[in-house]
Formats: C-alpha cells, sequence, structure tokens
C-alpha cells in the first residue's frame, strides 16, 4: 500500500512543550482511566501523552467522556489489541476519529509486529500531527527502513521503544544491555521527534503476594532512570502504571472471587495492598475493606508528597470515613491518577 509523503507542520508536541522529559502513561479504555486524567493538575497535564490501548470491548461512552475530560490535549490510540480479537479496525478507527471530531489531537499508533492489516488502518490516519511507532529493542537497526516505506519522515514520529515487562530483570546488568543497544543506534534514535523507553514491572495480578501490606519495586522507573543519562539524546520515560502489558480480562468467575485490593505509588516502590474476596469464610464486604486499605495508605511514610494530587484527598477522605469511596473502578482511578501525578512531579 502506498502512502502520500507527510508534510511538514508546526509541531504541537514539541519538547519545549513538555519540558526536559515527558511521560507516556499506557493506558486502558476504562473509565477509570479518564477520571484519572480528568482530575490532574495543569501542571500533569502538560507533560504527559497519554497512550490508550482499546481493550476487547470499549463502552460507547468513552470516547465523548475521554473528549471532554482531555479537550486541548493530545492522546495516542493503540487498537492492535481490539483488532487481535476482533479481526476489524473499525472500532479503532471510529474511535480515533470521534476524539478528533471532539477536539483531542489523536494520533494513531501501531507496533513492527502488529498484523498488517491493522497497520495499514493506522497508517491511514495517520495526519499532520503525526504518529507513534512501537519497536522492540532488537528492531531498532531497521527502523529506518520502515519509516521510509510508509512514506513518512522521523520527525513526525513518536518513538516508543517497549521492553515489556522487566520485573524479573536485574536492573543493574539489564540496564547496562539496555544503555549499550540505544548507544549503537544513537544516530538513527536522535532523528525522530521523541525517543521513549517504556517497560512495566508491577505484578500482573495479587495472586503471588501477601494478605496486608506488600511492597514491589518498580524496576521500570529504577531501570529509566539508569539509562537515560546515559544516552546522547532526550530518552522519554513510560510504563504500564501500576498495571501489566497484558490486556486479557479474567474471566467472570475469577472476579468474583478475587481479592479486594489497592496499589498505591512511591518513589521507589508500589505499595499494594492485598485484601480478601467478598465471598466465602473469610471474606468481607468491599467497602469495609477499601476504607481499610485507605486508613494503611495515608498512615504510610510515604503517602502524599506531592502537590495538587487529587487521589491523595480522596484517599484521605476514604480514610476518615467519607462514603461512596468503596468500587474497584474508583480505586482504579485512584491509583492511576496518583501515579501520573507522582511521575510527573519527578521527571528531571
Amino acid at each position: 500500500m502506498a502512502f502520500a509523503a507527510t508534510a511538514q507542520f508546526d509541531d504541537p508536541l514539541s519538547p519545549a512543550i513538555f519540558g526536559a522529559h515527558r511521560y507516556l502513561p499506557h493506558m486502558k479504555t476504562k473509565a477509570g482511566e479518564i477520571t484519572a486524567l480528568e482530575n490532574l493538575s495543569a501542571a500533569a497535564r502538560a507533560r504527559i501523552l497519554p497512550l490508550f490501548h482499546v481493550c476487547e470491548e470499549v463502552k460507547p461512552s468513552f470516547a465523548p467522556s475521554l473528549g471532554k475530560a482531555w479537550l486541548g490535549y493530545p492522546v495516542a490510540i493503540d487498537g492492535s489489541f481490539n483488532f487481535g480479537h476482533t479481526g476489524s479496525g473499525n472500532v479503532f478507527t471510529a474511535l480515533v476519529n470521534q476524539l478528533r471530531m471532539s477536539g483531542v489531537s489523536t494520533m494513531p499508533c501501531w507496533s513492527v509486529d502488529d498484523p498488517l492489516p491493522y497497520q495499514y488502518a493506522a497508517r491511514s490516519l495517520v495526519d499532520g500531527l503525526g504518529g507513534v511507532i512501537k519497536v522492540t529493542l532488537g528492531q531498532i537497526p531497521t527502523l529506518m527502513a520502515l519509516v521510509q516505506s510508509l512514506s513518512l519522515t522521523p520527525a513526525t514520529v513518536d518513538l516508543v521503544i517497549d521492553l515489556k515487562h522487566v520485573g524479573a530483570q536485574d536492573v543493574t546488568s539489564y540496564g547496562g544491555y539496555v544503555l549499550h543497544q540505544l548507544s549503537q543506534n544513537a544516530g538513527l534514535l536522535s532523528a525522530f521527534r521523541t525517543v521513549t523507553l517504556a517497560a512495566a514491572a508491577a505484578p500482573k495480578d495479587n495472586g503471588a503476594l501477601s494478605l496486608g501490606i506488600n511492597r514491589i519495586a518498580r524496576s521500570d522507573w529504577q531501570l529509566w532512570s539508569t539509562v537515560r543519562n546515559g544516552v546522547p539524546f532526550r530518552l522519554d520515560y513510560g510504563d504500564y502504571l501500576t498495571g501489566h502489558p497484558d490486556l486479557n480480562e479474567p474471566p467472570g468467575a475469577a472476579m468474583a472471587k478475587a481479592t479486594v485490593s489497592a496499589r498505591y505509588t512511591l518513589d521507589n516502590h508500589w505499595l499494594i495492598i492485598k485484601g480478601r474476596s467478598t465471598n466465602g469464610q473469610y471474606g468481607l464486604p468491599m467497602r469495609q475493606q477499601y476504607h481499610s486499605h485507605a486508613g494503611l495508605i495515608a498512615n504510610d511514610p510515604g503517602f502524599a508528597g506531592v502537590a495538587n494530587v487529587w487521589a491523595d484527598a480522596q484517599i484521605g477522605q476514604a480514610a476518615a470515613g467519607a462514603q461512596g469511596m468503596g468500587s474497584r473502578a474508583k480505586w482504579s482511578g485512584f491509583a492511576a491518577n496518583r501515579h501520573i501525578s507522582l511521575v510527573v512531579d519527578r521527571l528531571p
């Protein structure tokens, strides 16, 4: 498939807007993620490019809600997961177009490994804002040929080097390997509009965790912190918030037995409080557990520490006994809002 060459344009994603480093949170098309974004401070909004991954099912209210919450700011949309389940790019294409019509600058995102029909669909949606391309470390040497075959120029592409889950990696040794690979290809990478190193380290679920308080190292953040100063170009940061790259949803039966748990981001760790199921001999009501979790978080030495975080205020109210704080969707929003706020505050 042939594409017309992309014209030059005034770039609204200029590094001058985002400061020294930019943050690309990898998000899901869920209501809690929108709640997290709409309650961010202006300072946090200005330094992030949310990259939404289209889930297997997307509620009709998602695009209008995101359009209202994120009006005037850019987003990127990756529809490959939904395409893999449906065999169609219709949901992805409709979402991109709906957001654009609502006034949200929206870029399509695709990976070198995605099915070709999806890659073509994503490329066809590239407008003057450009696009986002994901690659692995091993795919970097062949990247320029790919970009040229798509009639794109590197200056119109935000490149994401996605390491996926790195929780089991030794940060020092693996960080050295990543730095070597990036440094070897520094000339090529420097041609792109932005380059982001993305990874995840939080556990997919809480099955292997102990009941109560767990502290899990944010090794994805530690890895980026190790690598960024060693490369001769600006290396932005990306992660999967407090979650995991696997977008598959647990079946309904599993969710019925799932523990009521909470995740809260600290500087170098996640505070993960594993609760009990709401069913069975030792089950406890969800509302009761979330209020208990809020008390544990609010009394942790790492609580707060960032100005103007909506989630911290909500958790503080829940710890004090406020009503209406006992749902998974609400706590998903709290976790995402706190995580994004802290990451942006700590970015150099």
